[in-house]
């Protein structure tokens, strides 16, 4: 048609042209004239013509279009994909035979209650009567009229049964381990034979149960493999083999203790390798718990009982003499611990920096800010002429080389020390840390003593110093700070207190600590005092003894202040734990404290923090104080629903 327009205004411009000529060069106007009617009545023809012509057309295509819509309407009625027109409201105006038989309905909202025609075309997975379908939705364009959306649904019960069959059968890998092997074989009072025959028998009864495969492959370690199905029913049942494992009778007060390591994973080898993986961060977190690597994520069980401390030496010697060598054989040594840091921290710094200076390295505390729990012993330190060990975190980068050795202590977090930056400058790192192990600790270290059940890492480098080298001597003010940490973190030697812990302090009386001094670094000005208290007076109790309190925004050394007003609240009768937040700039901290009936260490772990079951932190970033209490309320909740004996 467009050819046929294209010739018809040619033509008219020919005529108008050709008349227009006529009447220039023979002043013929009558003629012209004449010539313009008769090319205008040619043209008028011309259109009467081509008219007819693409009604014609028209008239043949609508045809085909009707002969084509039924073809296509008696198809889509009778497929076997369930189809449906509706509008944007969700009203059907039109369904097929398979989509009738579906859901005999007049909206489809009823059993799409998210159903939006406005939106664009879009997929939904649906589970309706029993089956599984893809839903496709798609706008109908049309000109001038009224938008409708096309709904067709697409049958996938039998692939979602062969996806759950292989979500459910997956096999899952578990390593177990008999946490106190040795010291069961140890110990002459108990039948170790029969002891372990018994953990052997307690693993084969949960495997049969469950449908599983074990094999003992070691002494004290276990192989367990099942289908993810079973790993529900274990999840749900909290792992009820601890429990039973602390049942079994060994003849004395000794409990058998055993760790899971989960891991799960799409191949077999992988799942093996992050079971391994979590067996080592269960370990780490003291053992007696289940830890679950799922891809990225961990889950924790058990975990909830306090353990007497560990009474061999054989690791605090190996890490001695690996730790002489590393410092023999490197460069300057760095020591950093966590942010606003304790005496704990500073204390086992100093520890640290007596052995390197032993093998004639040159050590230095890297430390960022002062606080009033440090204050007195950085001043005390400066005045005796030994200030320049202290450096700025900008200093210790621009210090650090290749060949230079970072030694972190009192922490495994590397978003909690002092400067994070630094663990790259070096590849010899050092752990030294007695809290549980989180998810997101430092994995690249060179070495790392990493014991739980010790006190505090005052305790663990007092060891260290003894084993270190025999001739070692530790200045006195060295030993007074290692026993100020030591006090701080036993809460004057009243919690996680075992025979070591008070063979690390008789040694550092011994080498010259003096106990005046330690007294006076616990010592707090008068306005701190009464901030405490105010803390302490304002704080609000649950029922089950636990008690909730806040520090004043932006108050000078929030953070020490609520763990200083914590202590302070367990000291009252009836109080079984206590959280006090501190709020800053930055974050809301938050200090938990316990006697040991109440973890607060898992409690504060749900909220992204850690430490030990009675004494834990947290940090929350992004939340004022009223949202971070309602986050540790719901913890708390949590906790007693799971816990109802506490």
């Amino acid at each position: 048609m467009k050819q046929y327009n294209g010739l018809l205004i040619g033509f008219g411009s020919a005529v108008a042209l050709g008349a227009g000529a006529v009447a220039v060069f023979t002043d013929q106007y009558r003629i012209a004239l004449g010539i313009l009617i008769a090319g205008l009545v040619l043209l008028g023809i011309m259109c009467l013509v081509l008219h007819g012509i693409a009604k014609k057309q028209q008239a043949t295509m609508d045809r085909v279009f009707r002969e084509n819509d039924t073809a296509v309407g008696v198809m889509a009625y009778n497929i076997s994909i369930p189809s449906a027109i509706c509008d944007l409201s969700g009203r059907i105006t039109w369904r097929n035979s398979a989509f009738s038989a579906l859901y005999d309905g007049q909206n489809l909202k009823e059993i799409l209650p998210d159903f939006d025609g406005a939106q664009p075309a879009r997929t939904l997975q649906v589970e309706y009567n029993g089956s599984h379908y893809q839903v496709m939705h798609m706008l109908l364009q049309r000109e001038n009229a009224k938008r409708l959306v096309l709904s067709y649904w697409l049958d996938r019960t039998e692939a979602a049964h062969y996806q759950r069959l292989y979500t459910e059968q997956r096999p899952y890998v578990a390593l177990i381990l008999v946490d106190n092997y040795e010291e069961l074989l140890g110990d002459t009072q108990i039948h170790s034979t029969a002891v372990l025959a018994e953990v052997e028998r307690l693993i084969a009864d949960l495997s049969k149960r469950l449908g599983g495969l074990y094999r003992r492959y070691d002494n004290g370690r276990f192989l367990l493999i099942l289908e993810a199905k079973q790993m529900q029913q274990l999840e749900q049942e909290k792992f009820t083999l601890l429990d039973q494992a602390h049942r079994i009778e060994t003849g004395s007060s000794a409990a058998v203790s055993l760790s899971f390591g989960f891991g799960i994973a799409p191949r077999l080898a992988q799942s093996e390798q992050d079971a391994r993986r979590a067996l080592e961060l269960a370990l780490g977190r003291g053992g007696d718990q289940v830890v679950v690597k799922d891809g990225t994520d961990y889950r924790f069980y058990g975990g909830k009982r306090q353990h007497d401390p560990h009474q061999s030496r054989v690791k605090a010697r190996l890490f001695s003499k690996a730790l002489y060598q590393l410092f023999e054989n490197s460069g300057d040594v760095f020591v950093m611990g966590h942010r606003n840091s304790d005496m704990d921290c500073i204390g086992a710094a100093l520890g640290i920096v007596t052995c390197a200076n032993h093998v004639g390295a040159h050590a230095y505390i890297v430390l960022d800010a002062l606080n009033t729990t440090i204050e007195d012993a950085i001043r005390t330190l400066q005045r005796s002429g030994a200030g320049s060990l202290i450096i700025r975190p900008e200093q210790a980068a621009e210090m650090m080389k290749e060949d230079s050795v970072l030694v972190v202590v009192d922490t495994q977090r590397a978003s909690n020390t002092v400067a994070p930056e630094l663990l790259t400058k070096t590849e010899h790192v050092v752990l030294i840390d007695h809290h549980r192990r989180n998810a997101d600790y430092i994995d690249n270290a060179t070495l790392h003593y990493l014991e739980t059940r010790a006190s505090s890492a005052s305790e663990m480098v007092t060891e260290v110093i003894q084993y270190f080298a025999d001739n070692v001597k530790p200045a006195s003010f060295t030993c007074s700070a290692l026993l100020a940490g030591i006090t701080v973190d036993t809460k004057q030697f009243a919690f996680n207190v075992g025979s070591r812990t008070f063979d690390a302090a008789g040694y550092l009386r011994r080498n010259g600590a003096d106990l005046s001094s330690v007294k006076q670094m616990f010592q707090n000005d008068y306005d701190s005092y009464v901030r405490c208290a105010n803390v302490v007076e304002n704080a609000h109790i649950r029922k089950s003894g636990i008690a909730i309190s806040i520090v004043e925004k932006n108050a000078p050394d929030a953070q020490l202040l609520a763990a200083q007003a914590a202590d302070e609240l367990l000291g009252i009768r009836g109080i079984y734990a206590a959280f006090v937040l501190a709020e800053t700039d930055e974050m809301v901290a938050i200090s938990g404290r316990s006697y040991g009936q109440i973890n607060v260490q898992v409690i504060l772990e749900r909220l992204g923090g850690g430490g030990h079951l009675t004494m834990a932190g947290a940090q929350l970033r992004g939340v004022d104080t009223q949202q971070a209490i309602a986050k540790l309320e719901e913890a708390l909740d949590w906790y007693e629903q799971e816990n109802p004996e506490k």
